[in-house]
């Protein structure tokens, strides 16, 4: 069984993570005091293709762990609103050979 390495980091804005291609595995996001609203971009900002959308209630967090990982070609942007405090992220780059 071939291993995988993974990358991990906790945000508290709006954020490129990786500008090749990748595997977003899990995101935990944590919004305020109002619904928040997190975005993930296929690419290195919010020209790229939009993959994801999710909404977290108001003083709220909510695991995602996405199995199959979510696959990005041409890199990982991470987009918050106002309402969303923080969120940590987990990813694996792929080999450029596979971008």
């Amino acid at each position: 069984m071939e291993s995988k390495e993974y990358d991990s980091k906790y945000l508290t804005q709006t954020e490129v993570l990786d500008t090749t291609a990748c595997e977003l595995v899990q995101i935990i996001p944590l919004a305020g005091g109002n619904v928040g609203d997190l975005r993930v971009y296929d690419g290195e900002d919010a020209q790229g293709e939009l993959k994801l959308r999710v909404r977290i209630p108001a003083n709220g967090s909510r695991p995602f762990v996405f199995n199959p990982h979510v696959y990005l070609r041409r890199g990982l942007y991470i987009v918050f609103t106002e309402q969303i405090d923080g969120c940590f992220v987990q990813w694996s780059s792929r080999p450029s050979r596979e971008g």
